[in-house]
């Protein structure tokens, strides 16, 4: 037995940006865009936005303060002012920082509280609405215009926490893959891998099941078939397009089931260290846990060498080793296999990362196919140190 529930109306497309007008005009006469600090301005789509809203007569404010690994005071500052202004509407323009930033601020400003009272590393209460979310995502990464969820930083307790409530379903999201050719090559490798692994993620969840298998599967060859080509040439539109709906299926197949320990491993580690891109993080440690887990999830990545790497190999064992080893070559292929030292990372450092991965992330942690410990995340980071 499995739920699909995806009330968001996705429009996906070149020039899909265009329908912006028509999309919204009913949710609102006021907008608050939020958005990062430089990229939606430099490359004019800020400007694009705001003037088609304008074209349907609604005002819009701005707030660009929203940095990677996104923070929980900058989210009640959004709100604040979005009470202020009377704002009927949140749009989140940009990668996944901005999205889950918009979700974070559309609860906060209807709830009028403090957004980290809904997470349940904090008052653990649940909300009862949010305002209306769109979302215009410029990476082909996270698949946040495709779920319920957000990840959000408490900068002092270095809590890095995802929620999930259906109220922050976005109710219209643009996919556009014209918005994404200006991605430098890091973003571009990091936000294609996010989507990857969680799609990877889903495929090797106990809770997997036939709808999601079949998003993540096309979901991961796309990666693997368009990530070189858009990486050499950003300019490439139909590579483009390919990771972007990748990462769409990898947004609706999380949704559908979910992601696993490795998530929560990184989750822990950017927590601790906001220099650490995500996408990266998880490259760093994810063939590690493959390694860890092999005997409990060895017949799927038997399944992913032949799906995925289109690669006959018959026996199980051999193909779940292949899969992993190809994993790691196709990572070096963009400087994804660094190593956790190199961002500072001791030892020592590792056990208190586990501890609070585990404590904030163990909803995700159960759902891998290894019974796994705060002990077991240690060692699993030992390996990637």
């Amino acid at each position: 037995m499995f739920i699909s529930y995806l009330p968001t109306k996705i429009v996906f497309g070149l020039g899909a940006i265009e329908k912006l007008s028509e999309l919204v005009k009913n949710l609102g006469r006021k907008a608050m865009i939020v958005t990062g600090r430089k990229s939606t301005k430099e490359t004019g789509i800020l400007d694009k936005v705001i003037k088609s809203l304008k074209d349907v007569d609604i005002d819009s404010v701005v707030f660009d303060k929203v940095q990677p690994n996104p923070i929980s005071d900058h989210v009640d500052e959004a709100a604040k002012m979005a009470i202020e202004k009377n704002v009927d509407f949140i749009i989140g323009l940009g990668g996944g920082s901005a999205i889950d930033s918009a979700k974070a601020i559309a609860i906060a400003a209807a709830m009028k509280d403090s957004f980290w009272n809904y997470t349940h590393a904090g008052g653990k209460k649940k909300p009862t609405s949010a305002l209306p979310i769109v979302a215009i995502p410029t990476t082909h990464g996270t698949g946040t215009e495709a779920d319920p969820f957000a990840v959000i930083t408490n900068p002092r307790t270095k809590e890095k926490v995802g929620i999930g409530y259906d109220v922050i379903f976005p109710r219209v999201s643009i996919v556009d893959p014209s918005l994404m050719v200006s991605l430098p090559k890091d973003q571009t490798a990091y936000t294609s891998m996010d989507a990857f692994y969680h799609s990877l993620e889903a495929f090797l969840n106990i809770d997997a099941n036939p709808y999601s298998d079949l998003l993540a599967l096309d979901s991961m060859k796309r990666i693997i078939n368009y990530l070189t080509r858009a990486y050499r040439n950003g300019q490439d539109i139909d590579a483009r397009t390919n990771l972007a709906w990748a990462s769409t299926e990898a947004g609706i197949t999380e949704t559908l089931t979910g992601v696993i320990a490795n998530h929560a491993i990184e989750h822990g580690l950017s927590g601790f260290n906001e220099k650490l891109p995500h996408g990266l993080g998880l490259c760093i440690t994810g063939p590690y846990l493959l390694q860890y887990m092999f005997d409990e999830c060895k017949e799927r990545l038997a399944v992913l060498t032949k799906e995925v790497f289109n690669i006959d190999e018959f026996k199980v064992e051999k193909a779940a080793k292949l899969f992993i080893e190809k994993l790691f070559e196709f990572q070096d292929l963009f400087g994804l296999n660094q190593k956790l030292s190199n961002f500072g990372f001791k030892e020592q450092d590792l056990p208190e990362i586990a501890k609070v991965a585990y404590r904030i992330m163990k909803g995700v942690v159960v759902k891998s196919p290894k019974k796994l410990e705060e002990k077991d995340l240690v060692e699993i980071m030992k390996m990637a140190l």
